[in-house]
């Protein structure tokens, strides 16, 4: 909407491309209550949250991750860009040689083609959520 001379208008609507994957649908809620986790050797858990494209053509995706203290997310390179949420816990985030760690509330960024590790670097558990942009999200 637009306001002109204290009155709303409605604008020129541009309809994009539709969503694919778990995006086609529209707008949706994902409940994360009913998503089935997997757990690694490692220990290691995930849930898978969503994955698609959006309606401007980046391919996304999200899933929520658990690592027990000292467990190592296998070193991997990316071909997309990745927002890591840590939700609890803390986390040793490793690339190009360099380690920095995240707690709870910061927000990581891994850019694309990146060659990184993640590590629950607290005494307990730490939980993140990855959000992927773009290229091959996996």
């Amino acid at each position: 909407m637009v306001a002109t001379g204290g009155r709303l208008r409605a604008q020129e609507t541009v309809t994009p491309d539709k969503a694919t994957g778990d995006l086609a649908g529209g707008p949706n809620v994902f409940a994360m209550g009913s998503v089935a986790a997997t757990k690694a050797a490692n220990g290691n858990t995930r849930k898978g949250v969503l994955k698609g494209k959006l309606a401007t053509g980046e391919a996304v995706s999200m899933h929520e991750s658990w690592s027990p203290a000292g467990v190592t997310v296998t070193p991997h390179k990316i071909l997309h860009s990745e927002l890591v949420v840590v939700m609890e816990g803390t986390l040793e985030y490793e690339h190009e040689g360099k380690f920095e760690k995240a707690e709870a509330g910061d927000v990581v960024y891994v850019p694309y083609g990146t060659t990184h590790a993640l590590r629950s670097a607290g005494p307990g558990v730490v939980r993140f959520m990855v959000v992927a942009v773009g290229g091959d999200v996996g």
